[in-house]
Formats: C-alpha cells, sequence, structure tokens
C-alpha cells in the first residue's frame, strides 16, 4: 500500500509540470520527497516537489493521467488522499465526500525507457556532468533566470514548426544563445548572460529540435545549471528538476 496526504493544489501543479500531453505517469513516494520520471526517445524529465505527509511510502501508477487532472481541477477541497495497493490494482484518489478511482498497470508508456536513462545519469553524476554516453559535456554554465527558457514554448508557432533550434554557449562571452527557424520564414534569437562559466573560450554548440523549447516550460523559476557539448545533448539541472534533451545528430 502506498498512501499519501497532500494539498490538492501541490498534486496538481506537480502533475501539470511534467506536460500537458502524457498519457500517464509513475510516481515515486519516500521521505518527504515526491518525485516522477519521464522518457522518451528525445528527452528526459524528472520531477519532484516536498510532502510531509507520505503515511506510507512506495510508488503509484496512474494509467490515465488526464482524468487525474481533471478529477484534481474540479474539486474544490484543499486536500487530498492518494492511495494505491499495487501497479496492477486501482488507484484511489478521494477529495472531501468525492472518489476517484481509476484501473491500473505497471506498463505505463512514460516510464518504459526511464530505468535506461537513470542509469546513464547516475553515471553522468557521478562523472561531475563531464560525459554523458559517448559524448563530452565540456561547457557548464548557470543562466540565473529561467523565464526567457521557459517563454519560448509560447513562440514556436512564430516560426516553421519542423524548425531547428541551435543551442551556442560561449563561456568566454559569458552567453547563452538559441537561434531558430530560417531567414525565410521567420527566426528567434535568445541571448542570455551566463555566470559560473567553466568551459573553452570558443563557440559550444548542439541541434535540437522543437522538443527543446517544449520542455524548457517546465522549468523552475530561478537559475539553472547548464552541461552540454559539441554536438552532444544537453543538461538543465535545478534542485528540484532535471531535463536531458536529446541532440539532432550530424554526419
Amino acid at each position: 500500500m502506498t498512501h499519501i496526504e497532500i494539498k490538492r493544489k501541490d498534486l496538481l501543479d506537480f502533475l501539470l509540470s511534467v506536460g500537458k500531453d502524457i498519457p500517464d505517469l509513475v510516481i515515486a513516494c519516500a521521505g518527504v520527497r515526491v518525485s516522477a520520471e519521464i522518457a522518451y526517445a528525445s528527452y528526459y524529465l524528472r520531477k519532484a516537489i516536498t510532502c510531509t505527509n507520505i503515511v506510507k511510502e512506495g510508488t503509484f501508477y496512474i494509467s490515465d493521467l488526464d482524468k487525474v487532472v481533471k478529477f484534481l481541477k474540479a474539486s474544490k477541497q484543499d486536500e487530498v488522499t492518494v492511495r494505491q495497493t499495487s501497479p496492477t490494482k486501482p488507484i484511489h484518489f478521494v477529495a472531501g465526500a468525492n472518489k476517484l478511482q481509476l484501473p491500473s498497470t505497471d506498463d505505463i508508456e512514460s516510464n518504459n525507457k526511464v530505468p535506461i536513462v537513470r542509469k546513464m545519469m547516475a553515471e553522468c553524476s557521478a562523472g561531475k556532468y563531464t560525459k554523458i554516453g559517448k559524448h563530452d559535456l565540456i561547457a557548464h554554465v548557470t543562466v540565473n533566470d529561467t523565464k526567457d527558457l521557459k517563454s519560448l514554448a509560447g513562440m514556436r508557432s512564430l516560426i516553421s514548426g519542423n524548425s531547428l533550434y541551435r543551442l551556442r554557449v560561449h563561456c568566454g562571452e559569458n552567453e547563452l544563445g538559441i537561434v531558430a527557424g530560417t531567414a525565410k520564414s521567420g527566426r528567434l534569437f535568445t541571448s542570455l548572460p551566463i555566470s559560473e562559466s567553466d568551459g573553452p573560450n570558443a563557440t559550444v554548440e548542439s541541434n535540437f529540435g522543437e522538443w527543446l523549447p517544449k520542455q524548457l516550460q517546465y522549468l523552475d523559476d530561478g537559475s539553472v545549471r547548464v552541461y552540454m557539448g559539441d554536438h552532444a545533448p544537453v543538461i538543465f539541472s535545478q534542485p528540484n528538476t532535471l531535463i536531458l534533451l536529446t541532440n539532432i545528430l550530424e554526419d
């Protein structure tokens, strides 16, 4: 049995923070921490929040995330209780007199690739974020304010849908830049100052698809540590959020 009692708004905000189009989710509850991991071919996302009332530690398996979000949005209660006895048993959400029971499964699409990526990220962390898989991460920088990175998701429609997003960092010039689109259809430029730079006095760059702005909207407010390399994946790291974005392979 996994059992938590949590503020309804906190749980709703947490579920929305992992993505608006995720079909299902695995949530781990331990200590005072509730966390979720998602992995697809183009990205990996880990989110966490504090929950001081984890009655019984364990893992929740949500097979229909959209219904859970709708239930939490509709409720007017301050608190919600979540219980589940095992991955294949129904999960229960109780808010006041209202109760949502959903069937469950241990075959969660958003979690299928998580064990592989989790192992890779653990090795990367142990190596102080200098390597991810076969790629060297040679530029480590801090962006002190994430609001302009988060706002890029809302600007995607200004350029072609299949646009390339070129992410560049120059430690010598203390600048991070993103360029997307083409001169013919329109281009979008982002230029941010960076601090705590550790890397070459040269441009380090890598290309990404629309998953870059789409995932950056889930960063928390405040600063973020960025780890990247030439033609390599990029990692955005915060205390409660970790995002790994897969680069577009180049010849």
